[in-house]
């Protein structure tokens, strides 16, 4: 199914026409229908002529990324039901359409005027359902996540080996997303699902930027948000001997914790934080210097409200230009967006961004 927003033949080269494209159940098509006139071409196709607007919205984990179609109510709406596939995809008619989010339906309602919701889901509620308690010897980040992928019935895109743990008990305390995230944590890397619902676990790419957004010509609105960083230098005490004693002492309980102690970072404030599953100098380093980045990205955020932007997507990087402040221009790190789409409104998109108070960029990891 295809959704055209505007029809004006008049319209001039600054005007471009947004188009989504949805299909779920097998029931999708390739229609087209006008916000002015309510059913034009497609009006045979039922997600053309039912769909009133979708939002997607998807983040770095453990953000569960989303999507909600809204369908009007319509005796001839296209059918679909729980665990049925689907996809969306937005863009311009004149360019390609983008893939943007790829789902299965875990949620449908419906009201007396007989109006429907759909809410699809990707691999993040699933990873956000599985609660195991398992151990781990001689394991890598990676392989750790790639387990916890299979067990959730999760595609991977990437998965980097991270930081080595010579060993590392997992609980239910915990959702199987939730500790990818703090693996991703201890290695000084991300995790998100990509625009083909796929987990990715691995750095930060940066490079060139998907796309720049300029203020007075494309920024709708621009909100920015400086603070102090919490933490400026990063201590961790780990515990065991794996390393420096070989990775079989990993279960030894050293009396000095000197050889398990890492620093990243300088200046105050100073944060001190002891971690049993350190078992090595090289995890424990990993760790204090990925903390230690952390709270240094997080010193300049902000979120842009921009025209639709169907090519970014988490963790790419976007540029600011020409802002008011200088501080906010340069290239920055998209760690949630959201596209919104309405026969009403249009089509927009909602970035939040992060980058280095330097401004120079992240130059590394959130």
């Amino acid at each position: 199914m295809t959704l055209d927003l505007l029809n004006n033949n008049d319209a001039t080269a600054s005007v471009r026409r947004p188009v989504l494209e949805v299909n779920f159940g097998g029931g999708g098509g390739a229609g087209g229908l006008t916000a002015a006139v309510g059913l034009g071409q497609g009006a045979d196709d039922p997600w053309a002529r039912s769909v009133v607007g979708v939002v997607v919205e998807a983040g770095l984990a453990p953000f569960v990324d989303l999507v909600t179609v809204e369908l009007a109510a319509d005796g001839q709406a296209p059918e679909f039901a729980l665990d049925d596939p689907g996809t969306i995809s937005l863009g311009y008619e004149d360019s390609a359409t983008e893939l943007v989010f790829t789902a299965m339906v875990d949620h449908i309602s419906s009201n007396l005027h007989g109006s429907r919701r759909l809410r699809g889901v990707n691999g993040g509620l699933l990873l956000s359902r599985l609660r195991i308690n398992q151990s781990y010897e001689q394991q890598s980040a990676g392989d750790i996540v790639n387990d916890l992928a299979g067990q959730a019935g999760v595609d991977i895109d990437t998965v980097e080996s991270g930081v080595d743990l010579p060993f590392y008990v997992l609980d239910d305390r915990s959702t199987a997303y939730g500790h990818i995230t703090t693996l991703a944590r201890k290695s000084g890397y991300l995790a998100w699902f990509t625009p083909e619902g796929k987990l990715y676990f691995g750095p930060y790419a940066g490079g060139q930027a998907v796309q720049t957004f300029s203020h007075g010509m494309d920024i709708l609105s621009l909100e920015v948000r400086e603070t102090t960083p919490v933490v400026q230098t990063v201590t961790t005490i780990g515990e065991g001997a794996a390393g420096a004693e070989g990775q079989e002492a990993w279960s030894w309980l050293i009396k000095d914790p000197g050889p398990a102690t890492s620093e990243s970072g300088q200046g105050e404030p100073i944060r001190t934080i002891s971690d049993p599953s350190l078992r090595s100098s090289e995890a424990g380093q990993s760790a204090a210097d990925s903390l230690a980045e952390a709270a240094g990205q997080m010193a300049l955020t902000g979120t842009i409200v921009v025209p639709g932007a169907p090519l970014v997507t988490v963790g790419s990087t976007i540029e600011i230009a020409d802002a008011p402040r200088e501080n906010v221009n340069g290239s920055c790190m998209v760690r949630w967006v959201g596209h919104r789409y309405s026969k009403e409104q249009g089509y927009i998109s909602v970035i939040k961004f992060s980058k280095s108070a330097a401004g120079d960029g992240l130059g590394g990891v959130l």
